[in-house]
């Protein structure tokens, strides 16, 4: 009971009183704050003016131009010869195939006929059966040697016929003497007509006598004419056996290497029948092409393109052996489905472990043309194929050039150059009419930090 009577005494007694309260305390929390607030950005703008007072004060930077750093070379001119690099294939310049020139049955071979080994020249390196061959030529011999008795023989007999000749005109010439003697006395009429005619009779049979032995000489020495022509016949018939006897060894015609065989003994082989081939390894050739282009360039050069020195290489088991060169001839041809003229260069001999085969692949290094009074640059040098920069006083300065012809990692060129210009041959992306650069080498304080020097990242 007292505590609702409390209760009762906390109202407040007027009603509109106790409305007004509230109210006021609702209308100074805002102002309070909106006070706050403001006091707060008072304190923080005093607070960045006094640190925007205390801070130093900074001179301005002098704005410095970008100067990078290249690398450069001297432009000299000079008669300048590029090297082109090609391809070729290793060829036999002395290759001959052994052939049977007669035929019979293979009665011996030399062990060293075998594909891959070398012989040495007269090597017998197969023998066919002689024995037909011998008796040929002993039947050939035979026969030479009974005209040659034959013809002998006439000789003898044209020995007596003019021996007997002579015997004959001197008869003949006492008869004409006696029956001269005998038509002088029978004018006197020491002699008788018959007597007379008897001596004519005489001169008569001696005359017939000397004309029958001129006969028989003239018909020996046609014999012996007969068997002279006989006998040239059969020497040559003794050649040929022999000649047949020697072909039934088959021998090496040089130094070589055996590339191939196809024989065994005993077997039965034919006239022309190839038994085995033999190259000479001395006399390789190696065989390429030049497109028409750089054959026109070398073929109107003043230094001739036969005779030119070339180097080539075999690369085999991981390490490239060269050997030198010397081009020897031009194929007779343009090879259409090559696209050039074939040419062919003599190998020299070269003091290499390996020993070059026919066949191999290998890379050429062939002197081109020569182009006097040029300017050899590196290939980072040439800008567009069509110009070059040139550092002039710090800057770079365009200079138009004509590409004549490449030479590895080098342009040769021609055009706006002087003896001595420096050209620029750092890759600069920013390489452009008045950039300003330093030479690496001739400034070395360009290494140090805090220089504004190229950054890799400028060049390419």
């Amino acid at each position: 009971m007292l505590d609702k009577a409390d209760n009762r005494l906390d109202l407040p007694a007027d009603p509109q009183r106790a409305e007004y309260v509230p109210a006021r305390r609702g209308y100074l929390r805002p102002l309070l704050q909106f006070a706050l607030m403001a006091l707060v950005l008072a304190a923080a703008w005093v607070a960045m003016d006094r640190l925007a007072a205390s801070k130093r004060e900074r001179t301005p930077r002098a704005f410095t131009p970008l100067v990078y750093t290249v690398e450069t070379t001297t432009a000299a001119r000079a008669d300048n010869r590029p090297e082109i690099r090609l391809y070729g294939q290793v060829d036999t310049g002395r290759n001959v195939d052994l052939r049977s020139a007669v035929s019979g049955d293979v009665v011996e071979i030399h062990p060293d006929l075998v594909a891959g080994l070398r012989v040495a020249r007269g090597t017998v390196l197969l023998r066919i059966d002689p024995f037909a061959y011998e008796g040929a030529l002993v039947e050939a011999r035979a026969n030479l040697a009974s005209t040659r008795a034959a013809i002998a023989e006439i000789d003898a007999r044209l020995a007596s016929e003019r021996e007997q000749l002579e015997a004959a005109d001197a008869q003949l010439e006492l008869g004409r003497a006696d029956l001269e003697r005998a038509l002088s006395l029978a004018g006197s009429g020491a002699l008788t007509d018959k007597e007379v005619d008897a001596r004519r009779l005489i001169l008569s049979q001696r005359e017939q006598a000397s004309s029958q032995r001129r006969n028989n000489i003239l018909i020996a020495e046609a014999q012996r004419t007969q068997q002279e022509a006989n006998a040239e016949r059969l020497e040559w018939k003794v050649r040929e056996a022999e000649r047949k006897l020697q072909e039934t060894a088959i021998m090496a015609p040089f130094d070589g290497i055996i590339s191939d065989e196809s024989i065994e003994t005993g077997r039965s082989v034919s006239a022309n029948e190839v038994v085995a081939s033999i190259y000479d390894d001395t006399a390789l050739d190696v065989k390429f092409t030049l497109t028409n282009a750089q054959y026109g360039r070398m073929a109107t050069d003043a230094d001739p393109l036969i005779g030119r020195d070339v180097e080539l290489s075999w690369s085999v088991g991981g390490t490239d052996y060269t050997w030198p060169a010397t081009i020897a001839r031009i194929g007779a041809r343009v090879t259409a489905e090559r696209g050039g003229v074939e040419v062919y260069a003599r190998i020299k001999q070269a003091d290499n472990p390996v020993q070059l085969r026919p066949g191999a692949f290998v890379s050429l290094t062939v002197p081109d043309r020569i182009w006097p009074q040029t300017f050899r640059l590196p290939e980072t040098a040439l800008r567009d194929s069509d110009h070059v920069f040139l550092v002039v006083d710090g800057k770079l300065e365009r200079r138009d050039v004509r590409l004549i012809a490449w030479d590895g990692e080098d342009a040769i060129l021609d055009g706006d150059l002087s003896e001595g210009d420096t050209v620029l041959v750092t890759r600069l992306t920013e390489a452009t009419e008045g950039v300003n650069v330093r030479e690496a080498a001739s400034d070395p304080a360009s290494e140090e930090p805090g220089n504004p020097a190229a950054n890799p990242d400028d060049t390419e």
